[in-house]
């Protein structure tokens, strides 16, 4: 709409001027060379010289409307620039234009010719249809012309007529103005009272607040310290009829509580009853206990909503542990099958479930422990005797 608004302002303005220069230029030019010829006969036609109007005045217009190659339609700015010209036309009667069409150099010279007419049709269609008279605007196609041109040529451009003035209508504009310079300027009225300077109030907007740092426990990276027990069975049958489930115990340093990949280092013990059938053991019952360190690395999916986690996880890694018998020597009868101690090799895989509110953390667990380079039973295979499953649960903290 604001476009469209210059371009009826341009075009009305370009109107003015043009029409104003010629105007200006013929009565110049009339008045020095007819001022003879008035002296010589004012005494004998006054009435027919004031009766008489002058012809025509025509000039360019300075308006131009441009067109898209090989192209009749007006766009918008064309439009709007019409807009001003229908309104100076329907302004006085006897205004006429002459609408010239022109086109480039693409294509047929004979297709341009008809191109050039159909141009300046468009625009004369336009200012019928914004209610000028189509008797007063005549219109013609020139064909190929791009020198002084907008648009290389692909244009219509706009003669003004108007009719010239009488020497009566020139007197009586004259004389309105001498009226209008005689005309005394009104007295100053008196001066208004000062008014009262209100001062609007200042509303004071204060800085926008800084989030507050997550706590500890959520920031970074995540560490953890946890301590906890487990249940634990062996799975090599020969175990299994020479001992029965036993318990363990366990404490972890665990990194990456809220990345996705973790780890733990964990220190590992286990006790399990020894069970010789057909022998009585003196004194207290030999347990199997182990005693061990274990590195795994975690891969966790950390969901956490405020100051909740939720946090499956899976571990896999390598361990060391050391099996001892105890009160061996008091039974040695008994426990002739086994050796008195053994190192070996571990293999921890399994997975749990974690939970932690704020610093607090538990979690379940379960995992199964391969084993490797195993003595306890002598004659038995090294590998797989001690493997063992087990489930557990545990309790710690978060920083």
């Amino acid at each position: 709409m604001r476009g469209k608004k210059i371009s009826w302002f341009v075009g009305s303005l370009g109107l003015l001027l043009g029409a104003g220069a010629a105007w200006g230029d013929d009565q110049t030019t009339d008045s020095s060379a007819s001022s003879p010829a008035r002296g010589s006969a004012a005494s004998t036609s006054s009435d027919t010289a004031t009766k008489a109007a002058a012809k025509p005045e025509c000039r360019d217009a300075g308006v131009t409307v441009a067109f898209k190659t090989g192209s009749a339609e007006l766009d918008q700015n064309a439009r709007g620039g019409l807009d001003g010209v229908a309104t100076w036309m329907k302004a006085r009667e006897g205004r006429t234009l002459h609408l010239e069409g022109f086109a480039d150099t693409t294509g047929d010279s004979g297709a341009n010719l008809v191109l050039s007419a159909r141009r300046a049709e468009a625009v004369k269609s336009y200012l019928i249809e914004k209610g000028v008279d189509p008797t007063v605007v005549l219109t013609v196609g020139r064909g190929e012309e791009i020198d002084h041109l907008p648009a290389n040529g692909r244009a219509v451009t706009f003669l003004a007529c108007q009719p010239g003035a009488t020497v009566a209508e020139e007197e009586s504009a004259q004389t309105k103005m001498n009226q209008q310079e005689q005309i005394q300027a009104p007295e100053p009225g008196p001066a208004p009272e000062p008014q009262p300077v209100v001062v609007a109030p200042v509303t004071v907007i204060p800085p926008p607040v800084a989030p507050a740092p997550k706590p500890h426990y959520q920031a970074g990276f995540g560490w953890g310290l946890m301590a906890g027990g487990s249940y634990q069975d062996f799975t090599n049958t020969g175990m299994k009829s020479t001992t029965a489930a036993g318990g363990g115990w366990n404490a972890r340093f665990i990194g990456g509580m809220n990345s996705v990949i973790g780890f733990e280092a964990a220190y590992v013990g286990a006790a399990n009853e020894v069970q010789s059938l057909g022998s009585n053991f003196t004194g207290n019952t030999p347990l199997l206990v182990a005693n061990g360190v274990e590195g795994t690395a975690r891969l966790n999916i950390p969901i956490r909503r405020g100051a909740t986690l939720i946090e499956p996880y899976g571990f896999a890694g390598v361990g060391y542990s050391h099996y001892t018998i105890s009160d061996y020597n008091a039974n040695a009868a008994a426990l002739s099958a086994f050796t008195s101690s053994d190192d070996v090799m571990n293999f921890p895989v399994g997975g749990g479930l974690a939970f932690g509110y704020k610093a607090l953390i538990v979690d379940a667990r379960a995992g199964w422990t391969g084993t490797y380079y195993q003595n306890i039973l002598p004659g038995q295979d090294q590998t797989g005797t001690l493997d063992h499953w087990n489930v557990g649960g545990q309790i710690g903290f978060m920083f």
